[in-house]
């Protein structure tokens, strides 16, 4: 842009200089220099076309520097939305970090105040099972747990599904299939999906486990997320009804106001 003006104000110059020198030429040489610039053929003739090429140059030139400058103003324009989408993703990405921060922090709370395996081992939701190693499958579960707790969610999500491939009859089978919930609804890319399958399992397999009244919610805010607000109903009024007593009863039914408000 500059560079544009610089030669705009030098030919601008030179335009205007041009003015006076001829004056001064035509006061020198007197009315001789006037009758050859009426003469046709001599050697003093103007040019008719010469003369107006200066003036079409500049005015080109001038159109040059115009064209320039809008798109200049219209690169500016770009640029700016550019800058502003970008601000944006930024802020987002900044509202996406914080709340998984909140959840992963959130999951390792419910993780530190779970009880411990000895006293789980022996909630089953009465099917009663016998693992063939009983010493191994709790080390399994407990080492599975223990990745929750170092915030290990790939680490965890694979130690809980190698716990339930390796323990068939294992006594944790339960909580291993909602924490591996838990862990796939709270990894960076949530498998929302795997999620509600582990969820539903611990709802058709285990109905009288402990875990229970916490997979229907959680597999409600899940089908409530992904748009299936009937299913979502469906499964808190199952809740409320299996579960009157338990905390999760009063959440479903805040949940029941808030999915029929809209």
């Amino acid at each position: 842009m500059m560079m544009f003006k610089q030669v705009f104000k030098h030919a601008a110059l030179a335009f205007l200089l041009a003015g006076p020198v001829v004056c001064a030429q035509a006061q020198t040489t007197g009315p001789l220099v006037v009758e050859e610039r009426g003469s046709s053929g001599g050697p003093g003739s103007a040019n008719p076309s010469t003369a107006n090429g200066g003036d079409d140059g500049l005015y080109v030139l001038m159109q040059q520097i115009e064209q320039y400058q809008k798109q200049i103003q219209s690169l500016q324009g770009q640029v700016e939305e550019l800058r502003h989408d970008l601000d944006r993703l930024k802020a987002a990405e900044r509202e996406r970090y914080l709340d998984l921060d909140t959840r992963i922090n959130a999951l390792v709370d419910q993780t530190k105040n779970a009880p411990q395996t000895d006293a789980e081992a022996g909630d089953d939701g009465g099917k009663n099972n016998a693992p063939a190693d009983p010493e191994a499958d709790r080390a399994a579960y407990t080492a599975a747990r223990g990745k929750l707790l170092e915030r290990d969610f790939d680490a965890a999500a694979t130690a809980f599904e190698n716990y339930l491939k390796d323990f068939p009859q294992g006594q944790f089978r339960a909580h291993a299939h909602f924490w591996l919930g838990e862990v796939y609804s709270n990894q960076k890319k949530p498998q929302l999906d795997k999620a509600r399958q582990q969820f539903q399992t611990v709802v058709d397999e285990y109905p009288n486990h402990s875990r229970a009244p916490t997979s229907l919610y959680k597999l409600a805010s899940l089908q409530a997320q992904a748009g299936n607000t009937p299913e979502a109903k469906v499964t808190l009024h199952k809740l409320i009804k299996q579960f009157p007593d338990a905390s999760e009863a009063e959440m479903a039914e805040a949940m029941l106001k808030q999915l029929n408000s809209q």
